[in-house]
């Protein structure tokens, strides 16, 4: 620790107040403002307690004021400016305010009476109390602008930890969608893949003969498969709408020619402009035809989707050989997120030998296209 930080004072100002302290000295000599004690006695006073205008404040700003008070012939040249730097410094680093108020009254009633003891005319008590009062108020207006910096750069900060915030969201809510997708698309396919193996099994040991359809089915499922991952790939992409809202014929046909058997009943027509919805109900129809492929193997599923104005409506229904209640898993659970994402309603209803879900999604139509086809 150095000289100057065992003093708690800050090099410039123990530079400032040791300079002005020379200046003031040295004018003594040349032109003298009081007795020789009593000149120097005034100079060492006024001008030293600068070193800590900043670290002290209060306090060097009463010592130095209570100097003013000697009677002197005259007044170092540059003594306003220590008054200037000296009060300036109060304003601005001064605390608590009342502290700040009590001394600037106090050096203000010092400097008009030194200055009335003094030569000058006794008008010139305003100026030296002006010579106070005003570094003091420019002192606390820096301070308050400063203190508005600090606010906003504060503020800056925390709208950049929220924006921050908000993109590490919307990537984990991106990843989920990714997950959804993924397991959208490769889990119905996979589960008819498995179908089909399951038949080539069975015709490999009973009739090798008949294993060349559902080895076909499968080669074609894999492929398609693997379209649709690529689709995904693109549907994430900037800028793509997703999937075709009439794939859903094709999509029951498919699971209907892989062992799914299922009855699938569309009404109303979609709006061109309803890739959002149109995406939504061919995963829910999706994850209802792999849902009964996997739990309710053989059993009929009648699906519907009616398209109405507002909303559209996804039914599907099958018989199921368990009993009890029926937990969301994934793909439940996938269905009913994609409904709430777009404001649409989930339910299901699990009856002793029977499960119907029901989804409805709003849709949105471009002005003047509300008919609904019959």
């Amino acid at each position: 620790m150095g000289a100057v930080e065992r003093i708690r004072s800050t090099r410039l100002d123990a530079a400032l107040a040791l300079a002005l302290t020379l200046a003031g000295l040295a004018q003594l000599v040349v032109v003298p403002i009081a007795g020789p004690a009593t000149g120097v006695l005034y100079v060492l006073g006024s001008t030293l307690p600068l070193a800590w205008r900043r670290t002290f404040p209060v306090e060097s700003a009463l010592v130095s004021s209570a100097f003013w008070l000697v009677p002197l012939e005259g007044y170092p040249v540059l003594g306003f400016v220590v008054v200037v730097l000296q009060f300036f410094a109060l304003g601005d680093r001064g605390r608590p305010r009342l502290a700040v108020g009590l001394t600037t009254a106090w050096a203000a009633t010092a400097s008009a009476v030194g200055t009335l003891l003094g030569p000058e005319l006794p008008v010139a008590a305003v100026g030296a109390v002006l010579v106070v009062v005003a570094p003091v108020l420019a002192g606390r207006l820096v301070r308050h602008l400063r203190g508005q910096n600090e606010a906003l750069a504060a503020l800056t900060d925390q709208l950049r930890e929220e924006r921050l915030r908000a993109e590490e969201a919307a990537v984990g809510a991106e990843r989920a969608r990714i997950a959804q997708e993924l397991h959208d698309v490769v889990g119905h396919e996979l589960t008819l893949i498995a179908i089909q193996a399951e038949a080539a099994s069975q015709a490999l040991r009973l009739r090798p003969d008949l294993a060349a359809e559902p080895v076909e089915t499968i080669r074609s499922t894999a492929h398609r498969a693997l379209a649709e991952v690529r689709g995904v790939v693109d549907l994430l992409a900037p800028g793509r709408d997703g999937h075709a809202v009439g794939g859903v014929v094709e999509l029951a046909g498919r699971a209907r020619a892989a062992g799914v058997p299922n009855a699938l009943t569309v009404t109303g027509t979609p709006g061109s402009e309803q890739s959002a919805a149109g995406l939504a109900v061919h995963r829910v129809v999706q994850e209802c035809l792999t849902n009964a492929a996997r739990h309710a193997p053989g059993e009929h599923v009648a699906i519907g989707v009616d398209w109405g104005p507002t909303e559209v409506a996804v039914t599907a229904r099958n018989a199921r050989p368990g009993r009890g209640p029926v937990h969301d898993g994934r793909g439940l659970t996938g269905i009913r997120h994609r409904a709430e994402l777009l404001g649409g309603t989930y339910a299901v209803d699990a009856t002793d030998g029977g499960f119907e879900l029901r989804v409805t999604l709003p849709v949105v139509r471009a002005p003047g296209s509300d008919r609904v086809p019959a």
